[in-house]
């Protein structure tokens, strides 16, 4: 994140020291997150007043796994919490994606597939967790060697319930390039928030905080799901504006309408 705050802000990052961010949750799941992305974001946030004098803080949270009604495609959400507490100001940006290697396979010891399923999340470059299938509370970090894959996995089989063991990708950010570069999209995405001004009070991070559906249809004028507008506003002093679709599209296809879509299909099967 610290390039694009640079670039876009001149403004440095600075990890807060002695922060246990894992109490409040942890990717590898021995500590179940008791808390929404977003609240644990801006919790993380608070953490790191407790050991830096500074105004402003900024933390990120994440969640990674199948998509639903999808369940052989993977996907996740990035969530970006900043506060100013000086201004008063707590933002939240947040980027979906699909550019994850988040798989997980079980294995019985000795399996021959389990180098070619490694490999396939990006090991060694990319981390993995192992741990019982039966038992999600003890996950082996930290491995480096595909051996010490192999041995964790062969222990851990044998010691679970159903003589299982389950390899995961590890989503933690320190072990996974493919999300820091989600990170760093995301980190820009908020810098350049932090960019624009109130036009009101002068307080960085003017930007989107609501969209409202009901664009009308093009065939009966009637409201559809499709997205009417977007409003814009701050968080210091509540201003807010309406903002047109950035497409300019000011109707909805008759296929977005239901009631114009089971007339079209009725006047089809007729």
């Amino acid at each position: 994140m610290a390039p694009p705050f640079r670039r876009l802000l001149a403004a440095e990052i600075v990890v807060a020291p002695g922060v246990d961010t894992d109490s409040l949750g942890t990717f590898s799941g021995e500590i179940p997150r008791k808390d929404g992305l977003v609240e644990t974001a801006l919790m993380k946030a608070e953490l790191a007043f407790d050991t830096l004098d500074v105004d402003c803080a900024m933390a990120s949270e994440g969640s990674y796994g199948p998509i639903d009604r999808v369940p052989l495609q993977a996907g996740g959400v990035e969530i970006m919490a900043f506060i100013d507490r000086r201004r008063g100001l707590r933002l939240v940006e947040t980027m979906s994606t699909h550019r994850t290697n988040w798989r997980m396979w079980r294995f019985r010891p000795r399996d021959p597939s389990l180098p070619m399923a490694a490999r396939a999340l990006g090991f060694p470059e990319h981390g993995v967790f192992v741990m019982r299938n039966s038992d999600y509370s003890e996950p082996v970090k930290g491995l480096e060697t595909l051996e010490q894959v192999t041995a964790a996995v062969d222990r851990e089989a044998a010691r679970s319930d159903d003589r299982l063991a389950l390899m995961i990708a590890d989503m933690r950010a320190h072990r996974n390039p493919m999300r820091m570069k989600v990170l760093r999209a995301l980190g820009g995405k908020l810098a350049r928030r932090l960019g624009r001004l109130c036009p009101r009070c002068t307080a960085p991070g003017f930007g989107h905080i609501d969209s409202r559906r009901g664009l009308p249809c093009e065939g009966c004028g009637g409201p559809t799901h499709c997205i009417d507008f977007e409003i814009d506003g701050c968080s210091a002093c509540s201003h807010a504006v309406v903002r047109v679709r950035r497409d300019g599209r000011r109707m909805a296809s008759r296929l977005s309408c239901l009631p114009c879509r089971e007339s079209l299909l009725g006047a089809r099967h007729s």
